[in-house]
């Protein structure tokens, strides 16, 4: 008997977990944001519930804090500049939301000469729920991950639902499973051209909601993701939307093929996530490129005082120098959001924190 290589090429556990959903439900399809959830955190079975090496150069992607040193360095002077402007002289506690494994807070805190407590909430988040309040709350490349609606516009906003035919997952366009979807855009000050296709991250908006919960009364949330204003997102140069799959340093756009075994991101709606944040009472403290961001933080220096050192081996430091250029590079690592909020202080002051002007 032959098997059907989309069931060989995925996780057949997860694909049966997910089919008998839909065949259970009453209309026999589930939101793409549904399947999305179960696609990348299902426990034992999603895509990043089963391995540790994901974003590694032996994995499916790079992330920043995988690439070199230097950027951990960059987010240790960030924390420190924080913990100064804030005046804390405690312990400076850091709550990382995040998809990978841990290598943020290893290089990080190797960089950092006071005392911390790092706690993570990984996809899926394993954390515990009774914690302290966080000083610091940061999210590297980990708001893209985030379950998205996929919705289309017919003369009339359709969603893009998840259904079972013919052996294997297929889209199938309905009306939308919540009114949010079309309020969502209209929030956004947005209008879909006909026949556009679009990603909706109701997800990210309430996780702006709840990272803000895990902050104290003057702590600071840190995103770092690609992403975009609603309006370029949702504009005319984006008619298929932004969904994207990495597999093997490989990107595709379909997301029923080697399910389980594939990571799946949306770009970020920077308009609504910075929505989502005042409304949950913070401040924006600051909004720019990944590259200024570094490089306001010292990344170029870092390098050449590593170029200065008698002791650097050639190869690492030609390693190194490749890596800065990527994380600056504007068509690609050097392009993502970086924002920092917020609690205002009493007269609504917020701290001015390196990285998001010309001052160090």
């Amino acid at each position: 008997m032959t098997v059907d290589p989309r069931w060989a090429d995925s996780q057949p556990a997860l694909v049966e977990a997910i089919r008998d959903e839909i065949l259970r439900a009453p209309q026999r399809r589930i939101t793409f944001a549904r399947f999305m959830q179960r696609a990348l955190t299902e426990p034992g079975l999603g895509y990043y519930a089963t391995s540790d090496l994901r974003p590694t150069r032996m994995g499916d992607f790079l992330t920043a804090p995988e690439l070199h040193p230097l950027f951990g360095g960059c987010v240790a002077r960030f924390m420190a500049a924080d913990r100064a402007a804030r005046g804390k002289d405690g312990t400076y506690r850091v709550r990382e939301a995040g998809a990978g494994r841990g290598t943020l807070r290893e290089r990080a805190g190797a960089a950092l000469d006071f005392e911390f407590a790092w706690t993570r909430a990984d996809l899926p988040d394993r954390s515990d729920p009774a914690r302290e309040p966080a000083d610091l709350v940061i999210a590297n490349e980990y708001v893209d991950a985030l379950p998205v609606h996929r919705v289309i516009d017919d003369g009339v906003l359709r969603e893009a639902w998840v259904g079972w035919r013919e052996g294997w997952f297929a889209e199938v366009i309905a009306a939308p499973s919540s009114p949010l979807l079309a309020a969502h855009l209209e929030e956004d000050g947005v209008t879909l051209a006909h026949g556009q296709r679009a990603e909706i991250g109701l997800a990210a908006s309430g996780w702006m909601a709840e990272a803000a919960s895990w902050l104290d009364e003057r702590g600071t949330l840190l995103v770092i993701d690609y992403g975009h204003e609603a309006s370029e997102l949702y504009g005319p140069r984006r008619m298929a939307g932004s969904l994207l799959t990495y597999r093997g340093h490989e990107v595709g756009d379909d997301p029923f093929i080697a399910v389980g075994h594939t990571d799946i991101t949306s770009h970020v709606d920077v308009t609504a996530i910075e929505r989502a944040a005042r409304e949950a009472g913070l401040g924006l403290i600051g909004s720019t490129t990944q590259a200024r961001f570094l490089a306001r933080l010292g990344l170029g220096r870092a390098l050449a005082e590593m170029g200065r050192q008698p002791g650097t081996d050639a190869q690492a430091y030609l390693e190194a120098r490749s890596a800065v250029a990527r994380l600056l590079d504007p068509r690609h690592l050097g392009a993502f959001r970086v924002l920092a909020w917020g609690r205002p202080g009493p007269g609504g002051e917020l701290p001015a924190l390196p990285g998001f002007s010309d001052t160090p």
